[in-house]
Parts: C-alpha cells; sequence; structure tokens
C-alpha cells in the first residue's frame, strides 16, 4: 500500500519547515564556542529523524506483514532421506513381553542397530523393525505393543518360507527366516552387496506437534513381471521403552525395547516407474516423540525378498 501524493507532500513540507526553524534557531543562539553551536542540533536531531523514520515506516509496513505467513510455514522442521545403492534388507524381529526368550533377541537387536547406526565404512546397513506378536497374551500379561496384523504378517512370511510352524523369537532378515546371529549378520552382509533396483527418496515435514507428512517418490527399476509385485509400506517405530513386567514368564523383569513397530500402514502397490505418495501421519498418545523413527520399505510381494527400505529417527522434526 502507498501513501497517497498529498500525504507525500504535506510530508515534504513539514521536514522543511522543521529544517527552516532549526537553522533560525541556531543563528539566535548567541553561543560562540565550538561545544555550543552544536547544542541546538542535538535537541532538535531526535524530533527530525523521528519524522523521516515515521515516513519510511508507513511505505515499508505492508510489504512485511505480507511476508509473514509465509516465513513460518519456511520455518516447519523438515528432513530428506535418499536409499543406498545397493539393498539395506529388513530385520524384522517377532517377539513379546510374554515370551521368557524374547529378552535376549531383543538385547541382540538393539546391539545389531547399534553396529548399523555406527557403521564407519558404511557397507553394513539394515532397517531394523520389532513387530510385537499378540498370541503370548493369553499366558497372564498382555503386551502393549502387540497387535493381531502383526502375528498376521508373521504367519503370511512363515507360509512364503514353508514353516512347519510360527514362534517368538523369530528373525527375518530380507524376506528369509534367519536362526541365530550368524546367520542374520551373514544375511544383511548378502542384500548389502547386491545393487538396488528400486530407489526411495523420502521427505518429512512436522505439520503439527503430533503430526508430520512423509511424501516420498519410489522408482521401481524392476524389469518384467516381477516389476508389478513390489509393495511398500510405512512404519513408525520407537526406541528406548523400559518397561516392568508385572506378569507372565518375565514377570519382576525390566525389559528395554528398540524398533517397536508402533505404526505399520497398509500395502502401498507399486507400478513399474515413479511412484509419488504422500502420507499423513499422527503421533499416538504415550509415544516419545524423541524416540520415534520412520521407514518406507518395499517388498517383492511373492517371495518376501527386501527389494529396498531406508529409515530415519524423527528427533529433529520433534525437538525437545
Amino acid at each position: 500500500m502507498k501513501l497517497s501524493t498529498l500525504k507525500l507532500s504535506t510530508l515534504k513540507l513539514s521536514i522543511l519547515k522543521l529544517s527552516t526553524m532549526r537553522q533560525r534557531l541556531i543563528r539566535r543562539q548567541n553561543f560562540f564556542t565550538k561545544g555550543a553551536i552544536f547544542l541546538a542540533p542535538r535537541f532538535l536531531k531526535p524530533i527530525f529523524l523521528g519524522l523521516v523514520l515515521a515516513a519510511s515506516i508507513a511505505l515499508v509496513a505492508p510489504v512485511s506483514f505480507g511476508a509473514t505467513d509465509d516465513a513460518k510455514v519456511k520455518q516447519l522442521p523438515q528432513l530428506s532421506v535418499t536409499s543406498r545403492a545397493t539393498i539395506s534388507p529388513v530385520i524384522e524381529l517377532y517377539t513379546s513381553e510374554g515370551c521368557s526368550s524374547c529378552p535376549k533377541a531383543d538385547n541382540f537387536m538393539t546391539e545389531l542397530g547399534g553396529i548399523i547406526d555406527r557403521a564407519v565404512d558404511q557397507e553394513f546397513h539394515a532397517v531394523p523393525l520389532a513387530f510385537h506378536v499378540d498370541y503370548w497374551n493369553r499366558l497372564g500379561w498382555i503386551d502393549p505393543y502387540s497387535k493381531p496384523e502383526f502375528t498376521a504378517r508373521q504367519r503370511e512370511i512363515g507360509n512364503i518360507n514353508n514353516q512347519r510352524s510360527i514362534y517368538t523369537p523369530e528373525f527375518v532378515v530380507a524376506g528369509k527366516e534367519s536362526r541365530g546371529g550368524t546367520d542374520v549378520v551373514e544375511r544383511i552382509k548378502q542384500s548389502n552387496h547386491q545393487m538396488a533396483a528400486v530407489v526411495i527418496n523420502l521427505n518429512l515435514k512436522a505439520t503439527d506437534t503430533d503430526k508430520l507428512e512423509a511424501d516420498f517418490t519410489i522408482d521401481n527399476r524392476i524389469t518384467g513381471a516381477a516389476g508389478s509385485d513390489a509393495l511398500a509400506y510405512v512404519a513408525i517405530y520407537e526406541n528406548n521403552i523400559v518397561r516392568e513386567i508385572g506378569g507372565g514368564e518375565n514377570r519382576g523383569r525390566t525389559l528395554t525395547h528398540n524398533y517397536v513397530v508402533r505404526h505399520w500402514s497398509n500395502p502401498i502397490q507399486l507400478s513399474h516407474g515413479i511412484t509419488n505418495k504422500t502420507v499423513s501421519l499422527k503421533i499416538g498418545d504415550g509415544w516419545v516423540r524423541e524416540n520415534l523413527g520412520l521407514a518406507v520399505v518395499v517388498f517383492n510381494r511373492e517371495n518376501g525378498e527386501t527389494l529396498q527400505a531406508l529409515n530415519t529417527t524423527l528427533d529433529t522434526l520433534f525437538p525437545i
């Protein structure tokens, strides 16, 4: 918004009059010392500059007000992640607070995740996810992180691998049942030596104190019929969970959980080429925001194999 010509003319006239008055006042003072001559200008200078400043504010204020909303949008926390050139396999741990054999597996998962995070050469990389199943809940302790859909996923993977039964703790690496720590590590290394035919680009931003938006692009370069068998999932997981167990096989024990899946999306069907997807996610009650992470994973629907995966912590989106 601009000042009218009349207002500008009036302002210029006022400034001119004030300047003239100042000069007259200086001439009327009968002071001959150098210090006395500058007494009058010092007294009038704030008034003179005040009128000039008022004109400047009137001219520029509307511009700054119009940019405020855009500036707020740009200040929203956000981050970007891109998948590696080679495959980062998904490490799935099927576990339960009601299973006496599971704490050792939980601890191994935590140690393995730490090794992955600290890998200097970046040649050892994977995405750990802990799925708490619900079939132990009938034995005196209900695992609050368990979900029937996690049990259903374990059964599906068991069928793909021709397992006679499902059990806890069970590790699945890149879609394959893995028994023992050595087997888990070797399968990770095998995947890390395979070039990925799927590329994931993820952009995340916080839209509120308990909401975020995941905008990702998946480039599916798999040729032939296998390219249409790719499914993507989005997971939110939580670390540093410490629990006092009051019943079941682990009664009286203090358990520590990491990579606990809190949210597991419905499958997203991928086609050949590029798929763009935006997902709005809500942080649940009781989730500790600075301990959360998000993963985007892509599997082959037919054999459960990991085609590509990435993950990132969310602490920079939700600072304490």
